[in-house]
C-alpha cells in the first residue's frame, strides 16, 4: 500500500537549493529509466532547510525524481535556490511475507520524493542605485 501527498514547498520548507542531477539508472545498471511512455527518468538532488518543531535548523539532502525529455537540471549551478513544481512525497510499506503462513507484516516504510520539473527561483526587487 502506498500513498502521496503534495509539499507545498514555501510552507514546508525555509529553502531549497540544487545540488545536481543526474540519470536514475535501473538497479546495478547503467541504463536509464524511463516512465511507461518512455520519458527518461532523472534524480535530482537539492538540500531543503527547515525547521524542527523545536525551532532548530535542520537541512536534510532530497533526491527528488523528474521524468523530463531533456536534463531538469541543465543550466542550474550548485545551490542555486529552487522551485519544484507539483512536488510531492510517497510513502510505501515495505513488508515480509512468512514462508510458512504467508502471512504479511510490515517491516518499515520506504519514502520518496518527486516533482514534475525543478525551477531556478529568480531574483526580485529593485536593483542598487
Amino acid at each position: 500500500m502506498f500513498t502521496n501527498f503534495k509539499i507545498d514547498q514555501a510552507a514546508t520548507f525555509q529553502g531549497i537549493a540544487f545540488l545536481a542531477c543526474q540519470p536514475k539508472t535501473a538497479f546495478k545498471s547503467q541504463v536509464q529509466e524511463t516512465t511507461k511512455d518512455g520519458t527518461p527518468k532523472w534524480e535530482i538532488q537539492v538540500v531543503a532547510m527547515f525547521r524542527t518543531a523545536f525551532g532548530q535548523v535542520q537541512n536534510e539532502v532530497l533526491k527528488v525524481g523528474v521524468a523530463s525529455l531533456k536534463d531538469p537540471g541543465q543550466g542550474l549551478m550548485p545551490y542555486t535556490p529552487v522551485q519544484l513544481v507539483d512536488f510531492e512525497v510517497g510513502v510505501m510499506e515495505k513488508t515480509k511475507r512468512n514462508p510458512e503462513t504467508g502471512e504479511e507484516r510490515v517491516i518499515g516504510l520506504q519514502v520518496w520524493y518527486r516533482a514534475a520539473e525543478v525551477r531556478a527561483i529568480a531574483a526580485a526587487g529593485k536593483a542598487a542605485a
